[in-house]
């Protein structure tokens, strides 16, 4: 299943993870987000449930959900 997944450029809707807190200065309603861990670091990363992809606010890991 990884060696699928190798070097090929992410096509399903993905993003950057966010660090908890990170806009806690915006304006606004609060929307729907999981945690997930980068397999690298181990840092906690904030994401769209929708989202099947999504690199790691601290080391820049691109992850898998």
């Amino acid at each position: 299943m990884a060696d699928e997944k190798t070097g090929k450029k992410p096509s399903d809707q993905g993003g950057g993870g966010a660090e908890k807190g990170a806009d806690a200065g915006e304006a606004g309603g609060r929307s729907r987000q999981l945690l997930y861990t980068c397999f690298n670091d181990g840092a906690g990363n904030y994401i769209d449930p929708s989202w099947r992809w999504f690199t790691c606010w601290r080391c820049g890991a691109l992850n898998y959900t």
